[in-house]
């Protein structure tokens, strides 16, 4: 009888793991929160190949950035924007890299969700197969189809993509698109940066870890150690530019008090 009921409960841990959704792969961290990231500073622990992966034909595992973590920013008014990611253990262990996008990805969104399915091996249930249609822009006979991908004929490893644009889903059907505008490093120091951005008002990503070269057996291969955990800091510097047309005021008030000034020293000579 108790073997009967271990297995009945077994059964059933089965079946809630089949219908209970995917493990969020995406989390953000707000570098705009004066109370979660004084000063604009907010960090994690990262894998030393992470960023790397994003560069790869496979594209890279959102995971194996800072598990699953992106840092986030918001901007009111168009301004100069500056970001640094450095390696808090300063052993040249992190070798940092970040790329920054327009644009947020939906909460909880994961590789392997069946909407927007850029990831078509990955996920048990279901396994995911290519769809024999998706050439970029064709959906299949489940409406799957994958606007960066061609999983017609190539796998992939992961969604993330370091220098391109790119999409994930999450379980409730949300989808969107984060546009690619810039990277930084990897350098092969301890920090690296990109000063005084211009960027407009809006919602911004960061995605950031190492960018060595490997993972698994090319680490391997190449006398490598791959290594996750290492701790880093993202910092956010913010320095509003003014509207055009506040530009243009104030620098007719510059003039004006100029004007005024001139003529009260002549008047008073």
């Amino acid at each position: 009888m108790r073997i009967e009921l271990a297995r009945s409960l077994a059964a059933c841990v089965v079946l809630l793991g089949l219908v209970l959704p995917a493990r969020a792969h995406v989390n953000y961290i707000d570098l705009s929160d004066p109370a979660l990231s004084p000063g604009g500073v907010n960090g994690s622990t990262f894998s030393n190949f992470g960023w790397y992966l994003g560069t790869t034909g496979t594209l890279g595992d959102s995971h194996k950035l800072a598990g699953g973590d992106f840092f986030k920013f918001s901007l009111a008014q168009p301004s100069l924007v500056s970001i640094a990611f450095s390696d808090n253990g300063m052993a040249g262990l992190l070798n940092p890299a970040f790329s920054l996008y327009r644009g947020l990805l939906p909460d909880d969104a994961h590789d392997d969700t069946l909407v927007d399915p850029q990831n078509p091996k990955a996920g048990l249930p279901p396994v995911k197969v290519a769809s024999p249609v998706d050439n970029g822009t064709t959906a299949d006979a489940y409406g799957r189809v994958s606007p960066f991908r061609d999983t017609a004929h190539i796998e992939f490893a992961g969604q993330f993509d370091a220098l391109h644009s790119w999409s994930m889903g999450n379980e409730m059907g949300d989808w969107s698109v984060i546009e690619y505008l810039a990277h930084a490093g990897p350098a092969g120091g301890n920090m690296v940066s990109l000063l005084n951005y211009y960027l407009l008002p809006g919602d911004y990503t960061i995605a950031a870890a190492g960018g060595m070269r490997c993972d698994g057996q090319s680490c391997l291969d190449a006398g490598v150690v791959s290594l996750t955990g290492l701790p880093g800091t993202v910092s956010l510097t913010v320095l509003a530019v003014p509207e055009p047309r506040a530009a243009w005021l104030l620098a007719g008030g510059l003039v004006a008090m100029a004007i005024l000034s001139r003529r009260r020293l002549r008047a008073a000579g």
